[in-house]
């Protein structure tokens, strides 16, 4: 097994100029990020978002347990649920007051298109081993008023909204076990033209 450095970040309810305060989308012990915000931008910048090449990953990468409940990080109604042939597999996005938020990589969905959510809610389940990549989360969210043409998706780092006593970023794994070694990221794939992202 290979030996983990970890770095501690802690947040509780920090920063939220726009009003926008959210629950951990994971219902989990231990709130740990496999992949952060911007990371990897050489990578990420192969891909594009509505043509445009990313800047870097537009998400968190949350560990989840396997077949572990997905929660609503606020109250809202489901406004999307899909499957996205360019790596995110199968989502949910959610419409509130203040934006959406995406949850992607799911094992299974809860909720029906179209119904009002109350924060805490459960919405979905991880998917089950086995997999090739770490089971996680891919959660995100775009604060109004969002561009989708920013090199972001118009996404925006959910980090700092987040209400979480401790978050804990994997920032190096030694040896090569790492399920985030160089070229074994979460997959993405390249864009076809006509189709659209989440």
């Amino acid at each position: 097994m290979s030996t983990r450095s970890l770095r501690h970040l802690h947040f509780a309810s920090q920063h939220e100029p726009e009003g926008v305060f959210l629950i951990y989308p994971i219902e989990t012990t231990e709130a740990i990020v496999l992949q952060g915000w911007g990371a990897h931008s050489t990578y990420h910048s192969m891909f594009t978002y509505n043509g445009i090449p990313l800047k870097g990953h537009p998400g968190l990468d949350l560990a989840a347990p396997p077949g572990a409940p997905i929660l609503a990080v606020d109250q809202g109604r489901v406004s999307e649920i899909g499957r996205d042939a360019f790596g995110l597999g199968l989502y949910i996005k959610i419409e509130h007051r203040w934006g959406e938020s995406l949850y992607a990589q799911l094992g299974q969905v809860l909720v029906e298109s179209g119904k009002n959510v109350e924060r805490g809610e459960r919405i979905a389940a991880a998917s089950l081993p086995p997999q090739k990549n770490a089971i996680h989360l891919h959660f995100a969210i775009r604060i109004f008023p969002y561009n989708r043409f920013d090199g972001w998706g118009g996404f925006s780092d959910p980090t700092p909204y987040l209400y979480v006593s401790e978050l804990t970023l994997l920032s190096e794994l030694e040896g090569d076990e790492s399920d985030l070694a160089e070229g074994n990221f979460p997959p993405m794939a390249i864009e076809k033209p006509g189709a659209r992202r989440p």
